[in-house]
């Protein structure tokens, strides 16, 4: 293995300072509330336990036994890991424990409802490695948080490392990607073909929706969906490109819009974090919270 020349070894120096470059927590802060609100909406759903082999691997716990998975206790338990990890974090106690005991409860939870259902969506999985993100943050820099959070210095610190949101963009572009590349690997560039959708619409699409209505009524716009479907999922991990990035989040924040006007999927909290991630609500925020410090500094000059 050749040994790093000067120059590459700048490059790799710049690179680490680039990822650890840090901003104020505004953003990442206003995330965190998100990825707490969504866990809130998932301890709070009433699953159920249903009969029936199971077949296939579909989560981490798919090693344990049927008296397990079908275990009432087992979704309580969860639960109330979630629960407990929610309101600790709210209120930024016991960090990191706190984020890795929400990040445990929401992971949990939602296994067991996946290993005791026919069919599922991936409606959480988004939220659920996100969480896996802002738990390793807590814990790499939980010294200088706690730090900050007794001075009341929290807001005012730059605390937050680029890292963590270079790694949700890449994961959400990943996810993204993924799901175009299934679906070309699976049915191909027919996909796109139109009727499928129209299928699909027909059969469960909402009836007082416009969108249904103009579906089911004009192959060719519905051809033009799938085929931007596919366009911009598959773009997705190219949304680690800042000049690409909000043109694919403009795309994908409206093929989310367009399912959720349509059907009853559950997609919204897919939209939420693709949109605050792929669209420029980090620099709006930012100069949000710049205006109110100009208008609190001229109040008091």
């Amino acid at each position: 293995m050749p040994f790093p020349t000067a120059d590459n070894s700048n490059w790799l120096s710049q690179w680490i300072d680039h990822l650890n470059g840090r901003s104020l927590p505004h953003f990442n802060q206003f995330v965190v509330w998100c990825l707490l609100g969504t866990s809130a909406v998932l301890a709070c759903i009433p699953f159920t336990v249903r009969e029936g082999s199971r077949h296939g691997h579909a989560t981490l716990f798919f090693w344990l036994p049927d008296a397990v998975l079908d275990s009432h206790a087992m979704f309580w338990l969860f639960r109330l890991l979630l629960v407990a990890g929610i309101v600790l974090w709210a209120f930024q106690r016991a960090l990191p424990g706190s984020c890795w005991l929400t990040t445990i409860g929401f992971t949990g939870l939602w296994s067991m409802h996946v290993e005791n259902t026919y069919n599922t969506a991936h409606i959480f999985h988004m939220a659920n490695m996100l969480l896996v993100i802002q738990s390793l943050w807590h814990t790499a820099d939980a010294a200088a948080i706690r730090g900050a959070l007794p001075q009341q210095a929290f807001w005012t610190t730059p605390l937050v490392p680029r890292w963590v949101s270079l790694a949700s963009i890449t994961y959400i572009g990943l996810f993204h990607t993924a799901a175009g590349l299934s679906k070309l690997a699976e049915s191909g560039p027919g996909w796109a073909s139109g009727t499928s959708l129209q299928i699909w619409t027909y059969l469960w699409g909402y009836s007082w929706s416009p969108t249904t209505h103009l579906i089911v009524s004009s192959r060719t716009f519905t051809q033009i969906l799938q085929i931007a479907t596919l366009v911009f999922e598959t773009a997705g991990i190219l949304a680690i490109d800042p000049r690409l990035r909000p043109w694919i989040g403009l795309g994908l924040v409206a093929f989310y819009a367009g399912v959720l006007a349509t059907f009853d999927y559950g997609f919204q909290f897919n939209a939420l974090f693709t949109g605050l991630y792929f669209l420029p609500c980090e620099a709006w925020i930012s100069a949000w919270i710049a205006r109110r410090e100009r208008r609190a500094s001229a109040k008091l000059g």
